[in-house]
């Protein structure tokens, strides 16, 4: 049973117009915070269950807290979703951990108006995109960041780690992004994917988003 004031950490919030919920996501799109709340979520990063710890660990991403990028480092290099599964998938039972991380690094840049910040981490995502489940979360990030033309290369490698290690959608969830940058390295993506249509009908509706 969750405490009082881990609680209250981690879900309450007052929106702009006075009126107070719980929710966590709410809580990550805070543009005002206290250092009070910053130390409390600090403190929690290091909380014995480490599902505490790591919504505390997206709340402080998501302000752009450095202590939550130093927590983010150890998760990484620790590999602390192979412990624990923190964002199961209701479908395709797969972690969708580091989808729902580079969501959080996105938000950040609202606070900290700094995506330079963020790129390296974005690349540590893409490294993992062929081994690891992405459901949309990092696609969007990529469509929405300013300086994604960066990544180009990091984005090919994902989708081809993906075709490699057979994740025929999560490939083709990257199209888009590669429309929007580079749009003649498409065809010999859409050309590859598109044979696999038949095994899983999704990878159409990317290919219907980059000709639409």
């Amino acid at each position: 049973m969750m405490d009082n004031e881990i609680y209250e950490t981690l879900y309450t919030y007052t929106d702009e117009d006075g009126n107070q919920g719980e929710d966590l996501r709410e809580v990550q799109l805070l543009e005002s915070f206290s250092q009070e709340r910053i130390e409390r979520l600090a403190n929690l990063t290091n909380n014995e269950d480490k599902y505490i710890a790591y919504q505390a660990m997206l709340i402080l991403l998501s302000w752009g807290i450095d202590v939550g990028f130093k927590k983010l480092d150890d998760f990484i290099e620790n590999n602390i979703d192979e412990l624990v599964e923190f964002e199961p998938h209701r479908i395709y039972g797969e972690d969708n951990v580091y989808d729902v991380i580079s969501d959080a690094l996105y938000i950040s840049t609202y606070n900290t108006n700094d995506e330079d910040k963020i790129v390296p981490y974005i690349k540590i995502m893409l490294a993992m995109y062929g081994n690891k489940f992405f459901e949309s979360r990092l696609k969007y990030v990529l469509l929405k960041l300013q300086n994604t033309s960066v990544l180009i290369p990091n984005i090919k490698k994902a989708i081809e780690a993906a075709i490699a290690n057979e994740r025929y959608y999560q490939a083709s969830q990257l199209l888009p992004v590669i429309a929007k940058y580079e749009e003649e390295a498409l065809d010999q993506y859409v050309k590859e994917l598109s044979f696999f249509t038949k095994y899983d009908n999704r990878i159409s509706y990317n290919l219907k988003e980059i000709q639409d």
